[in-house]
């Protein structure tokens, strides 16, 4: 995909075709490398050029665009309406299944618990999610499911108490089951996705507002990746409602969009 391909990484690929098609979605993923210098020529810095990362951006300057309006992976427009909304100005369009249209279910369901921020993990809502995925595995629904959260300690803890139910009770998990942060998520799609907010006061009832790679330049990016990965369901695992996050000081939109689509969920589900 453009969007994540580095421009010098697509270039020379660009160079064997005798026609070219660039495709890519500019509100999701950019290209990333913690670990790799990109540019050492300090004489290169004042390039126009070089202010674009990825192949898309790049391209989008000199070839005309077209966007692609049909939606096809939600069957409810519950799992898609707000970033259509926030982030593709209402010019998707789908066309909802008409068993789910007509059964009159949201898609989205948001529970919420009385979780602790420690040591950077939540443990309930890790606990929960375990007992969610062991449930379904339990009542035999044939769903593919997909586990997103915030960060990689929480990504971990998860990791560790499925595998550890799987042991104890015998019970093996899907092949089809991930369990990624906001940051390898994109690609992935699902059944059912459980989202896992992870924020909450610690046991002093103390909040810390750490958004992490949500509060960078076009962090909100990221959200949008992770809120479209279900075909069917989201569910929502939360220790606060949305009204609990304080996103005044965020430099950045992802906190804000973040916020809004909790309150979104929050009223999608009731």
């Amino acid at each position: 995909e453009a969007s994540q391909c580095f421009v010098e990484r697509g270039i020379p690929a660009m160079y064997r075709g005798n026609q070219l098609l660039i495709a890519g979605d500019n509100k999701q993923l950019r290209p990333n490398d913690l670990y790799r210098v990109r540019y050492e020529d300090e004489a290169a810095e004042d390039s126009a050029a070089l202010e674009v990362e990825s192949l898309l951006e790049l391209t989008d300057q000199h070839l005309m665009s077209v966007q692609l309006k049909g939606h096809y992976r939600s069957e409810s427009l519950d799992l898609i309406q707000f970033s259509n909304t926030h982030f593709y100005d209402g010019n998707l369009k789908m066309l909802p299944d008409y068993e789910v249209v007509n059964r009159g279910e949201s898609a989205i369901e948001y529970l919420k618990l009385d979780g602790i921020w420690e040591n950077n993990v939540n443990q309930a809502e890790a606990q929960k999610i375990k007992e969610l995925v062991f449930e379904r595995i339990s009542k035999g629904l044939d769903h593919s499911m997909g586990i997103v959260t915030f960060n990689s300690k929480q990504q971990q803890l998860k990791l560790d108490l499925l595998e550890e139910e799987s042991i104890t009770s015998g019970v093996v998990l899907p092949e089809s089951l991930f369990v990624k942060n906001i940051e390898n998520v994109q690609g992935d799609e699902r059944d059912v996705i459980i989202f896992s907010v992870g924020y909450a006061p610690d046991k002093n009832g103390k909040m810390i507002m750490q958004f992490g790679s949500l509060n960078q330049t076009h962090g909100e990016n990221r959200l949008n990746v992770a809120i479209t990965r279900a075909r069917k369901k989201i569910i929502i695992v939360s220790s606060i409602k949305p009204q609990e996050l304080n996103v005044d000081d965020a430099k950045n939109d992802g906190p804000r969009l973040f916020k809004k689509y909790l309150e979104f969920a929050w009223n999608a589900s009731k």
